[in-house]
């Protein structure tokens, strides 16, 4: 008996626990998802939107792959693995605009920042 869930992200075809997030997931396929407010052994607070996926299938809208768990994805309508979409133009665009909004709203004091060199913010802009 297998507990496990197959999923298809950016066409590659995985079985994952489906208690793991979608971020979770995408790691275990070797994809990454970019993220600020996300860590493994805290709670999910899925505030900074930067690690937004599309479920194909599923809402209009992209959805935080951090909040949302494999189990929460439907199968297709002749029962398919459900489809994550993590390059879409959907996607890339969420994310863009997610980005200049955390740009226009950041301090722009880098040379003095505690972070000095090792800002993700930086590093994914």
């Amino acid at each position: 008996m297998s507990d496990l869930r197959k999923l298809i992200i950016d066409d590659i075809e995985i079985e994952v626990d489906p208690a793991l997030t979608l971020i979770q997931a995408c790691e275990q396929a070797g994809i990454e998802i970019p993220r600020f407010c996300y860590h493994e052994r805290l709670s999910i607070a899925g505030n900074c939107r930067m690690c937004l996926v599309e479920v194909v299938g599923g809402p209009p809208k992209p959805a935080a792959s951090c909040a949302m768990q494999v189990r929460d994805l439907r199968p297709g309508p002749e029962g398919q693995p459900p489809v994550v979409k993590t390059k879409s133009p959907m996607v890339k665009k969420a994310r863009e605009g997610v980005m200049e909004f955390l740009l226009i709203n950041h301090p722009l004091d880098c040379p003095i920042c505690d972070q000095g060199g090792e800002c993700d913010l930086q590093d994914q802009a």
